[in-house]
């Protein structure tokens, strides 16, 4: 095998977390290179002499991206040298691979059961000629809700559901095209619904994948609210509504 990048490092180093329990970065970054590169000890002590700064770097970037992007924050790192690590979120796999599994209009329904979660009133958009809309949303608060807002400011929440397979990731003319529509589908919802002009409105982009580099780019410069699986997955957990995914039939 090839000399692995120290990014790509990084991401085994991710997958080999344990839940709260912190650990040595050198010694998890050993004991993975000896899994994964099947180097012996030697060879795996002099390369990450130089490297295992960048290791950390690249952790560390991740974490900051996370927060940047609304994704769960997975791990945590700390500041000594070498730094520790810990697992902080157990990813749900089982709800994330169902997720991928329900029918793409089952996936839309949980979408909206999301924002009704939120306390919005949300519904799905017809399946057919929708105009790329899979769901929409109104009376989303923008403030906690324990305080007091007006209702013709709540916030309106046009959005598409993909359920895609992992690896499938969403690219930027995907998500162009779906900004295209949801700017133009706006005019007639508002009108539909009587909302206000100046209604604040979210454009929300979900999927079961995640979205390219280039796609996360362009969702962070236009504002999109953008959600990978694992983010979702977050969601239908801390909203209480896993156990209605999990007894969803798969797609035939």
């Amino acid at each position: 095998m090839a000399t692995p990048s120290t990014q790509i490092i990084s991401l085994w180093i991710k997958d080999s977390l344990i839940l709260d329990q912190w650990v040595s970065l050198r010694d998890l970054a050993i004991e993975t290179l000896k899994r994964k590169w099947e180097k012996d000890e030697f060879d795996i002590l002099e390369f990450l002499q130089d490297k295992l700064s960048y290791i950390a770097e690249h952790l560390r970037d991740d974490l900051a991206s996370c927060i940047e992007d609304g994704r769960v924050r997975e791990f945590e790192i700390d500041d000594e040298s070498p730094p520790y690590v810990r697992r902080t979120v157990e990813r749900d796999q089982k709800l994330i691979a169902k997720l991928r599994r329900i029918d793409p209009f089952s996936f839309e329904d949980i979408c909206a059961k999301i924002l009704s979660a939120l306390g919005a009133d949300s519904s799905v958009t017809q399946r057919t000629n929708d105009g790329g809309i899979d769901f929409f949303a109104t009376k989303l608060k923008v403030v906690p809700a324990a305080l007091p807002m007006p209702i013709s400011c709540h916030g309106l929440v046009i959005g598409q559901a993909k359920r895609y397979q992992e690896g499938a990731a969403i690219s930027e003319t995907r998500l162009r095209e779906f900004v295209g529509a949801s700017v133009l589908h706006r005019h007639g919802l508002s009108a539909r619904l009587n909302l206000g002009p100046l209604v604040p409105t979210l454009y929300a982009f979900w999927t079961t994948s995640d979205l390219d580099p280039n796609a996360r780019a362009f969702a962070k410069s236009v504002g999109v609210w953008y959600m990978d699986g694992q983010t979702l997955a977050a969601y239908v957990i801390h909203l209480n509504l896993r156990e209605i995914v999990m007894a969803l039939p798969d797609a035939a």
